[in-house]
């Protein structure tokens, strides 16, 4: 992905890669030009009674996660945390304290020069209000990552724009949906691609980013992360956005964590 010129590598502690990624990292800036600062690197720590991650202790085990992130990944710093997931048993009253604490360890752990950036992943919107109506928050989620694609509607839930209102940049992950036929090989994204000589895939992506929110993309095959990145330089038709944006097909939902 780095020699096909991306610059940016999203990992996360439950992907059990963290250590492959820091020496790949660590081999490319050696062998290119590149310098740790041309390269954004974001990582993820569970949330408050996930994978390690304690209720009783959510700020403690979350700092030490951190620390551990970026001993496997060999960096003295990275660009992104994400708080990976909202607390087991989602957003309620109960989980909003836990989740506070651990925004705590996120905010010690900017002030602290361990990331540029503090953001989540997988927060709804009452997520998020825990955070910001939080007179101890001082630091905005620069980021929430959440599932977005075609079929979901432009706005699903109100959650872009909820975001947008609040400075918070949307971030789509699964932007094909798991790979869903009804993306890659479906009637309006295959017709609106080769009206511009583009595949259906480059559409959706497109799509996402027409709509104002970046995105991450995933792909062992050369000559994908090739066309992937040839998405910036055309546009879709205001029609052919409204069309995608009434698609409800695959249905899906931004978070598997909370709905509300």
């Amino acid at each position: 992905a780095l020699k096909a010129g991306y610059t940016h590598v999203d990992t996360a502690h439950d992907y059990e890669n963290q250590d492959g990624v820091g020496r790949a990292l660590k081999s490319y800036l050696k062998h290119s030009k590149k310098k740790r600062k041309d390269i954004f690197v974001t990582t993820k720590v569970p949330g408050c009674g996930r994978q390690g991650i304690s209720r009783e202790n959510c700020g403690g085990d979350s700092a030490k996660f951190i620390d551990e992130n970026l001993k496997l990944l060999g960096l003295d710093y990275v660009d992104l945390i994400l708080v990976h997931f909202t607390p087991i048993y989602g957003c309620g009253p109960m989980n909003c304290k836990i989740m506070r604490d651990q925004w705590e360890a996120f905010q010690n752990a900017y002030h602290d020069k361990k990331t540029r950036a503090i953001g989540v992943s997988n927060f709804c919107i009452s997520c998020l209000k825990c955070l910001l109506n939080w007179e101890k928050t001082t630091i905005i989620p620069a980021v929430n990552q959440f599932q977005y694609h075609v079929g979901m509607g432009n706005d699903p839930g109100g959650l872009i724009s909820f975001c947008k209102n609040h400075g918070i940049v949307p971030e789509a992950y699964s932007p094909l949906g798991n790979n869903q036929a009804e993306i890659i090989k479906g009637k309006l994204t295959t017709s609106i691609g080769r009206a511009h000589n583009k595949s259906s895939v480059q559409v959706a992506l497109r799509w996402i980013i027409q709509n104002g929110v970046t995105l991450t993309t995933k792909s062992t095959n050369p000559d994908h992360l090739s066309a992937d990145l040839d998405i910036l330089d055309w546009s879709l038709l205001d029609s052919e956005m409204e069309d995608l944006n009434k698609a409800r097909k695959p249905k899906a939902t931004p978070s598997f964590t909370c709905s509300y």
